[in-house]
């Protein structure tokens, strides 16, 4: 049986420029990248080009850039390539799982100190998350991380819809909470 690489090894044939990098990726996480952009898309097509545009941003950030967890590297870069391709095909428009975390979650664009503020508010849904029971924090993270419908997340979790609508609207207005104690300013 082969083993697979670790991701170091992996990271370490980005840095000698192998192509080989690309194939030990896909093999490694290929299956992973593919649900994440499909859960966003929910088209085939646009999700092999996602994730082949992954590998190719892979493959321009690393060197220099050394990731500490590739996984969550190349899933964040999975996300936000399925993300922008969303804006595309609806024309700019807001996609649900924004206009859901819009009251939490302050909307920021891009230059530095907004960059730095955005760190800030990852630190503090991280410490947000820490603070909920498993299945609240699985059930958040899969939809607006992951996006999983809601359907979706009431069959995996053996829960019904309604259930499901209510963890989430619970969760949002703890979230909410939290961030005004933790002092960021919605």
């Amino acid at each position: 049986m082969v083993m697979d690489m670790e991701d170091s090894e992996i990271i370490e044939l980005y840095f000698a420029r192998s192509e080989l990098a690309i194939w030990k990726t896909d093999k490694k996480y290929g299956d992973y990248l593919h649900q994440v952009a499909y859960h966003i898309l929910r088209s085939l097509c646009d999700t092999e080009e996602i994730i082949n545009d992954t590998y190719m941003g892979a493959w321009k950030a690393i060197p220099p850039t050394r990731p500490d967890s590739l996984k969550y590297f190349l899933s964040r870069i999975t996300r936000n390539l399925s993300f922008d391709r969303l804006d595309y095909l609806n024309a700019g428009k807001r996609h649900a799982l924004f206009v859901e975390l819009n009251e939490c979650i302050p909307d920021r664009k891009s230059d530095m100190e907004e960059i730095w503020e955005a760190k800030e508010i990852g630190a503090v849904l991280n410490r947000f998350l820490d603070t909920l029971d498993r299945k609240n924090c699985a059930v958040f993270v899969a939809r607006y991380y992951y996006a999983y419908s809601v359907d979706e997340l009431a069959k995996q979790y053996a829960l019904s819809k309604r259930q499901v609508q209510y963890i989430l609207s619970k969760t949002r207005k703890q979230l909410r909470a939290y961030f005004e104690e933790e002092g960021v300013i919605l």
